[in-house]
């Protein structure tokens, strides 16, 4: 109890307890499995869409020039941040988190001032 499992849901119904698999669709490990240390919250599930779209999300990417960190997104709305400082994980979880009602010009520009705050 407590490990947090980052996995795909194989079969879900109300009769029956859910199946996850560690293994993608082709049978291949990808990214899934435990993930250590790092942060978990929640956003919507909206947010969590956008976070997880194609092409990529612009919040993520401006975070990611400037940034190391790995995040770990569900359909949930559960996310997982993980960075080699502590500092770096915090700024990463208030970006996504204040990112919420935003626009994705409104997210570059949000993170743009946030990161000269930084530098």
């Amino acid at each position: 109890i407590g490990t947090l499992i980052y996995a795909r849901v194989v079969k879900a119904n109300s009769i029956m307890n859910p199946e996850l698999s560690c293994m993608d669709a082709s049978g291949k490990a990808a990214e899934f499995g435990q993930l250590k240390s790092g942060y978990t919250f929640e956003t919507s599930t909206g947010l969590a869409r956008m976070l997880l779209s194609s092409p990529t999300c612009p919040l993520l990417e401006a975070l990611g020039k400037k940034l190391s960190f790995e995040i770990a997104v569900g359909l949930n709305g559960r996310v997982w941040v993980n960075a080699p400082s502590p500092s770096n994980v915090i700024v990463v979880s208030s970006a996504i988190k204040e990112s919420e009602s935003y626009s994705r010009l409104q997210q570059k520009s949000m993170v743009e001032k946030l990161l000269a705050k930084l530098s």
